[in-house]
């Protein structure tokens, strides 16, 4: 629970230890992820395990989308993991120049 916790921070601006002021555009925001919440997803950890998997067949040219779903879809909704995927993406590039 605490990591959702430190997320809805995160996406409010607040740092750890501030007390939580909810703003009408930060409670908007939430309802937005809310509304857009699957069944089924991956979080941070998941991804972060599989992310290096996913890298690599992009690299290749791979559609990534139908290999791993839930992947792409956490991708789409979460900006910390898709930097690390860029960042992961710019290491193989270098490396395969």
């Amino acid at each position: 629970m605490s990591r959702f916790k430190d997320r809805v921070r995160r996406w409010l601006g607040l740092g750890r230890r501030s007390p939580a002021r909810l703003s009408a555009a930060g409670a908007a925001q939430i309802a937005r992820a809310l509304e857009s919440t699957e069944e089924v997803e991956f979080d941070c950890e998941q991804v972060y395990q599989l992310v290096d998997q996913f890298a690599e067949a992009v690299r290749r040219g791979e559609n990534g989308a139908p290999w791993m779903p839930l992947i792409r879809a956490h991708l789409e909704k979460c900006s910390d993991c898709r930097k690390e995927l860029e960042a992961l993406l710019a290491v193989l590039q270098a490396a395969w120049v």
